[in-house]
């Protein structure tokens, strides 16, 4: 039986103004479901659920998330559930004691946002003065709390910088966090935006090397840059395969960031039984470039991944933006060996991105 790893932004409100976010736009202009929607969807689909991770606004504002999260825990406890936080999770909890005790219960992972190791930049960017207080709160709620956490950051060029890295990798250090990295995707209205946060193919390569000769890559769930730069083996592209995305107004998108109407409106959770009925044929059938031809990669990268194939060239006929051939590069690269066994997180295998460690 097929199981679906599920990324749910349960609510649209979020309590910072991030400069580059990826779906302000549909947030604003779209409504939310309320709990009663998200229970009987879970109860009707549950057995082709793997894991659910809560993200896209801030969950933790909304009371209805923990009564959400303890129904799914207490009646369907192989469901494995994450939350993506900017570190308000720990104000919720630490102020209430039966928010406190649903976490404890029913979370198994926090992947705590948090860009810059900065305290300044890190709250400019966010547009929030608390951000970076309460993302390190919630590290060290974590670290008391032995829960399997990750500090996730944005890839482009100014947090791709040594400094940065190095700090990160710090703070990840003193709270037994995993570092994960997403590269930011242009997917804003605002040109000017998406210009200013692409990031550049010769930083990205540059910053993984220096990343793997100084710490360690545990994972590439990425099925360009893993088959690239590492042994991995068995790295498949699961968007909109058995990895999909549920938006707060119901609406389930094939990837995180592909959340135009084109990729929504023909499946939502107020459908009956509706993950039976889902199937993406665009990424189930997905074509390898023929550009691809001859490269000794083809079988294993397939193309590359395939959001950043739609959003960078409108069509997976084309090559991932960050193939080195298509950087006037060589595809002979270091491998980075990775001793991965299992899945790494709730996010191994559901989104393109990647994992380091001390």
């Amino acid at each position: 039986m097929k199981k679906y790893n599920i990324g749910w932004g349960l609510t649209n409100a979020c309590n910072m103004n991030c400069k580059f976010c990826y779906s302000k736009e549909t947030r604003d202009s779209s409504k939310n479901l309320g709990v009663d929607d998200w229970i009987k969807f879970i109860d009707e689909n549950h057995q082709l659920i793997e894991s659910i991770n809560y993200g896209t606004g801030e969950n933790a504002i909304c009371n209805d998330f923990f009564t959400f999260l303890d129904h799914v825990r207490s009646n369907y406890p192989d469901i494995k559930q994450s939350l993506t936080t900017n570190g308000y999770l720990y104000e919720s909890i630490s102020k209430d004691d039966e928010k406190m005790d649903i976490y404890k219960r029913a979370i198994d992972e926090v992947d705590v946002s948090l860009d810059f190791a900065n305290k300044e930049k890190h709250n400019s960017f966010r547009g929030q003065p608390s951000a970076y207080t309460w993302a390190i709160n919630m590290l060290k709620q974590l670290k008391k709390d032995l829960k399997l956490s990750t500090i996730v950051f944005v890839g482009f060029e100014e947090t791709m910088q040594k400094e940065n890295i190095d700090g990160l990798f710090k703070i990840a250090k003193e709270n037994n966090a995993i570092l994960r990295l997403n590269i930011y995707r242009p997917v804003s209205e605002n040109m000017e935006i998406n210009r200013k946060f692409t990031l550049s193919y010769n930083t990205l390569m540059n910053t993984l090397n220096y990343i793997g000769t100084n710490y360690k890559i545990i994972g590439l769930s990425d099925i360009l840059l893993g088959n690239l730069l590492t042994n991995q083996e068995n790295i498949v592209e699961n968007t909109g395969v058995d990895s999909i995305r549920i938006l707060p107004d119901g609406n389930i998108c094939p990837s995180t960031y592909l959340i135009k109407d084109e990729y929504k409106n023909k499946y939502n959770i107020l459908q009956p039984n509706v993950l039976e009925k889902i199937k993406f044929e665009t990424f189930e059938n997905a074509p390898i470039p023929s550009d691809c031809n001859n490269c000794s990669l083809k079988d294993k990268c397939r193309g590359g991944v395939y959001d950043r194939r739609i959003l960078w060239h409108g069509t997976l006929e084309e090559r991932d933006p960050y193939c080195p051939l298509e950087n006037n590069d060589t595809i002979e690269k270091t491998k980075y060996k990775v001793l991965k066994k299992d899945r790494i997180s709730v996010h191994d295998g559901y989104l393109p991105t990647m994992f380091f460690k001390n």
